[in-house]
């Protein structure tokens, strides 16, 4: 069991912790329903007061110190010190509140300190194992660590109870992908082809892009052009700089120079120092210069 943990030593650990998390790329575009109630930010500070007032008191009282810690982290980040180190303490001297778990997970995922914070989601998934958001949480935490063998069992654990969610097919897509299993990928991302929209555009990218590692990579390369966004089109949910650079990279291997120079030009249009970029046409250049030397 932890001890309370002092803030400066978090911010350390977090600092550290960035630099060395692995950037992962699945999506999660909603918001997780509350699993805490608290009053209304109203009423907050009058109910914080309380509890503290009953801790006061009585200094045993858990149920009293796990609502002040609940109630520090419904104020926010700037109250996440007092927040973590009292549900901490609670959970030292036996609490087994479940919101303990939810809480801890959520804040320790804030600071990056992604072991920790799955470790409270898979507390509190024993607790609630039909969690469906929760359960989204750490399998992106999963999949953020590198760890794709476990993301892979937590989406297809959702898959199975609702099979035609499309987030939980794309993001499973994505973890079979990163383990190396290009079939299995591909077949969840041909279930996005039939949605239209969005999912369907990315689904097109997604294909294309394995088409291109495996080889095909004309295959690959008319598939991802025929994904990219129209002019003036909202963003699809793939950055545009990783679309370019993945066209840049298939028209050079077809050595399609201009082509891979404009691509490469998109790319520091939506990125401009990206360092691949700029080292890219600066050698498309050379070896274009090369070619064509002036007249004197």
């Amino acid at each position: 069991m932890r001890s309370p943990i002092g803030w400066a030593a978090l911010l350390a650990v977090c600092a550290v912790v960035a630099l060395l998390s692995y950037a992962g790329s699945v999506r999660f575009s909603r918001t997780p329903q509350r699993r805490v109630s608290w009053p209304s930010s109203s009423r907050i500070d009058a109910a914080l007061a309380a509890a503290q007032g009953r801790l006061a008191a009585d200094p045993q009282d858990l149920s009293a110190l796990v609502e002040v810690g609940i109630l520090h982290f419904a104020r926010g980040a700037p109250n996440y010190p007092d927040a973590v180190n009292e549900l901490e303490e609670a959970r030292r001297l036996g609490a087994l509140d479940s919101r303990i778990f939810y809480c801890l997970g959520v804040m320790y995922q804030e600071l990056g300190l992604y072991t920790f914070s799955m470790q409270e989601y898979q507390r509190y998934l024993r607790n609630h194992p039909d969690d469906r958001e929760v359960r989204l949480l750490a399998a992106k935490l999963y999949y953020r660590q590198g760890d794709f063998n476990s993301a892979i069992k937590e989406y297809e654990r959702l898959r199975f109870h609702d099979p035609g969610d499309l987030l939980v097919a794309e993001n499973l897509g994505l973890s079979f992908w990163q383990a190396k299993l290009a079939d299995r990928a591909a077949e969840c991302f041909s279930q996005l082809l039939a949605a239209g929209g969005p999912p369907a555009r990315r689904a097109q990218f997604y294909l294309g892009r394995l088409a291109f590692e495996s080889g095909r990579v004309q295959e690959g390369l008319d598939m991802m052009r025929r994904s990219l966004p129209v002019d003036g089109a909202p963003e699809m949910g793939i950055p545009r700089q990783q679309m370019y650079r993945l066209l840049a990279q298939a028209y050079q291997r077809l050595s399609r120079v201009d082509e891979a120079r404009d691509a490469w030009q998109m790319v520091l249009l939506a990125a401009a120092n990206d360092p691949e970029a700029t080292a890219a046409l600066k050698a498309i250049n050379r070896r274009v210069s090369s070619r064509n030397p002036r007249k004197r």
